[in-house]
């Protein structure tokens, strides 16, 4: 019987050393970091069409027949340079009767002017004439440049649809001129981006292999698109080189500058438990789950708010291992 007593007291005493060797052996090692605010700048990326910030698409008011295309595609053009004439039928038959009054007009006023060296009427009836004829001759003008278009800047013939002969449809496009030395591009940014963008701010025109060109936000849409969700963006880019990219889709680059005081970590510190986003903190060697918000994703981080403040250390990777209250032994981590 004092055998078996100093056995079993022999077994109790060794069982709490033990205990306290397991407790060593199952704490988990994990990345760590701190808290820390972050500058909050995210670089975009846009998705935009661009044109020229000045283009001039000529459709004409009524049917004709384009009987001169002074035009072609590429061609510089200066301002009041004629372009194209398109006359309605019958036209040249109204100018030709124009010019024939007017020449029979201008024969009376030299008759008239004759027959008033003579004393033979009054002047008041000269001067009358003379009005007459110069009205015809300003009728004549508008009439033979009433079918006749001229550029209104200069710029580029972006585009032509028409061809000398052909005949002309009311409301048809028949080309495109354009300043080319500016573009202009517009896309769409979500209602927090918008707030965060601010007219002047940089931006960088990526058009693949043509060459970068950088640029400013000119106008915020102050409306919503109903089927975008977000807010139309405009901005401009100097383009001093002349490349066609009127019409074709690019890529906008731009930084959005944050308020200095969000805090960011990356995504594999979160885990979601019961439908909360959590993270677990690093508390005198044990792990404390801690409710967050993710506020937005920006790239492998998320952007989160909860009951954190800088300084706080918590686990960056190896949170699919634990859970509250595990016992964990920390490694800092480089994330």
């Amino acid at each position: 019987m004092l055998i078996l007593l100093l056995g079993l007291a022999a077994c109790g005493g060794n069982a709490p050393q033990h205990t306290v060797e397991d407790s060593k052996d199952t704490a988990v090692i994990v990345n760590t970091a701190r808290i820390a605010y972050d500058d909050s700048n995210e670089e975009k990326r846009y998705h935009a069409e661009l044109q020229y910030a000045r283009s001039f698409k000529f459709t004409p008011p009524t049917n004709g027949i384009a009987t001169q295309v002074m035009i072609h595609p590429g061609q510089k053009v200066s301002e009041g340079q004629p372009l194209i004439a398109y006359p309605v039928q019958n036209y040249q038959l109204q100018v030709e009767q124009q010019q024939a009054l007017y020449r029979d007009m201008l024969s009376k006023l030299e008759k008239q002017k004759t027959l008033l060296a003579k004393g033979f009427v009054a002047r008041q009836t000269v001067e009358d004439l003379e009005l007459e004829v110069k009205n015809k001759a300003k009728e004549i003008r508008i009439l033979e440049e009433e079918y006749i278009v001229k550029a209104p800047f200069p710029g580029i013939i972006t585009d032509v649809s028409v061809r000398q002969g052909d005949y002309v449809v009311a409301g048809t496009p028949l080309f495109v001129l354009s300043e080319t030395d500016k573009l202009v591009a517009e896309f769409f940014a979500s209602a927090e981006e918008t707030f965060r963008i601010k007219v002047g701010d940089e931006v960088m025109l990526d058009m693949g292999s043509l060459p970068e060109l950088p640029g400013k936000v000119t106008q915020k849409g102050i409306l919503m698109d109903d089927a975008r969700k977000a807010y139309r963006i405009r901005a401009e880019f100097d383009n001093r080189q002349a490349i066609a990219a009127g019409g074709i889709t690019a890529n906008i680059r731009m930084k959005l500058k944050g308020n200095g005081r969000s805090i960011r970590i990356p995504l594999t510190a979160i885990a979601s438990v019961g439908g909360q986003d959590i993270i677990y903190q690093c508390v005198h060697g044990k792990a404390v789950a801690t409710p967050v918000r993710i506020v937005r994703i920006v790239g492998r981080q998320a952007v989160i708010e909860g009951e954190i403040k800088p300084g706080d250390e918590y686990v960056t990777l190896g949170v699919e291992k634990i859970s509250d209250q595990s016992a964990v032994k920390s490694m800092e981590s480089d994330l």
